[in-house]
This record gives structure tokens, sequence and C-alpha cells, in this order.
């Protein structure tokens, strides 16, 4: 079942709202957006950065707490203070091994379970959704990684689907193999707590402005996600309980960008 974000769901007994809220990866592109959201509609939150004194968003209900998210007394006093929690963290592609993602959501589910704080919204990538190209078969890369292999997917994909199915294979396999593994390792944690956890899967972000995200259970069609519409399907799961313990998928209909610019901007980001 999809659904199109026209206005915020109707507030229903028992939801969060207003809601004490965490933001980790505040200082994103991703989390800066759902602070400002979240502020907009009524929420108190607590913005976790490592660099406050960069933070853009001053606010009477907003709380700029100075800290890693994998540190744990410093995590764990940010959730004692919270009703709900939404994780955008994230960080650039590289070959070094990466372990935030894990190392913040082992930390984040036993902070939680001890805390007894139920709802945790989590952004992972579409990176890790199975491709299923015609024929059944599992989609593989083009030979060769990094830049170059981008460049030869995009002249060689005859279609939508295997230009979706190839670039994430590149991704996946090549470009941001140790981010998406420690992405799927966050995920299996995320899983495995007794929480009313979603894990969100968007596709390619932009900083295009927001039209109205469409949202469906594992996968959406849409190859970019407007960081505006991410961020409002975030906070739309405070009030919403379709997604609870289920994997997202989220996408912006009809948005485009030119691929040198997602490229250079999005991927490499130059």
């Amino acid at each position: 079942m999809s659904t199109r974000q026209t206005a915020p769901p109707p507030e229903q007994p028992g939801r969060l709202h207003p809601a004490r809220l965490l933001v980790l990866g505040a200082n994103g592109p991703t989390g800066r957006q759902v602070v400002r959201q979240a502020l907009a509609r009524g929420h108190r939150v607590q913005a976790l950065t490592r660099h406050p004194e960069t933070f853009p968003v001053r606010h009477d209900r907003l709380d700029v707490v100075a800290g890693d998210a994998t540190a744990a007394g410093v995590l764990d006093a940010a959730v004692e203070a919270s009703d709900a929690v939404v994780c955008t963290i994230g960080t650039a592609f590289t070959r070094r091994p990466v372990r935030v993602y894990s190392a913040t959501a082992d930390l984040l589910v036993q902070a939680m379970l001890r805390h007894r704080r139920r709802r945790l919204v989590t952004v992972t990538s579409a990176g890790l959704t199975p491709s299923h190209p015609p024929g059944g078969s599992t989609g593989s890369a083009p030979a060769g990684s990094g830049v170059g292999a981008l460049v030869r997917t995009a002249r060689h994909a005859l279609d939508h689907d295997r230009v979706r199915d190839a670039f994430r294979a590149v991704m996946r396999h090549h470009v941001g193999r140790t981010v998406y593994d420690d992405m799927a390792a966050m995920e299996a944690v995320v899983r495995a707590g007794d929480l009313d956890w979603t894990i969100v899967r968007p596709p390619g972000l932009t900083d295009a402005p927001g039209r109205g995200y469409v949202a469906e259970e594992t996968e959406v069609e849409g190859a970019l996600c407007a960081r505006e519409d991410l961020a409002a399907m975030l906070l739309d799961q405070l009030e919403d309980d379709r997604f609870v313990r289920k994997v997202a998928a989220v996408a912006t209909p009809g948005l485009r960008v030119g691929a040198l610019h997602m490229l250079w901007h999005e991927v490499l980001k130059r």
C-alpha cells in the first residue's frame, strides 16, 4: 500500500504528538530538515551533534546537545530525556571499514530498552533493497568500480529498471560497500530490538524542494527523494503505525535531477 503526503495525518489517541524528540545526525542535511519541521509541528527537540557551534537552528523548544552518538553516556542521557528517536546519522563513502551505524544502533537500542522508550525511526538506504531485474536473477554490477563504473552504468543501461538496479549494485558492492555493510548491520540490530521500530530506505537524496512523498513497504517507484519530503515522512511516523516493525521505502514522485549533478554533489560530495 502506498501513501502520498498532502498533510500530516490526524492525531489519534496514544500517538506521540507533541513529542520530546531526539534527532541523531541532527547536523546533517536530512537531520536539519527533521529538526526544523519537528519544531514547526510543535515538538520539543534534542539535536545531538558533535559540532554544536555550527548548528544553524535556534528555538526555545530546541536543545542542541554536544556529543557523539557512539558515546554511551551522552546517548543514554539524551534517550532518557526523550519520548521517541529519529536517527539520520550518515558518513561519507570510504574504502575503510565503517562502524558508526552499527555502533550507534547497539547503544541506541540498549538505551531505549533501559529507559522504556519505544518509538524508533531510522534511515538507511534503498541501496540495501535487493534488485529484481527481468528473469528473476540478482542484479550484478558492471565491471570495474568507483566513478568509472557509474559512468559505464549510465551509458549501457537500457531502461529505468536496469539503471536503478545497476546503479544500486555499483553503489552497494563497490563505491559504498563498507558503508552499506554497516547500514545492513544497523538494520539487523534494530530489527532484533524489542522496540516499535521503522526502518526507512530512501533512494538518492537531493536538496531540491519537496513536493510530497510516496511511501510503500519495502520498495517504491522513484529514483530520488527530496530531503524535505524524507523529513516529513520520518516525522509522520510518530503519528502513524502503518510501518511499525517494517521497512518502508520513500521517494518523491516525478523528481528529476541531472545525473552529473547527482553524482558530483550527492555521491562524491563535491
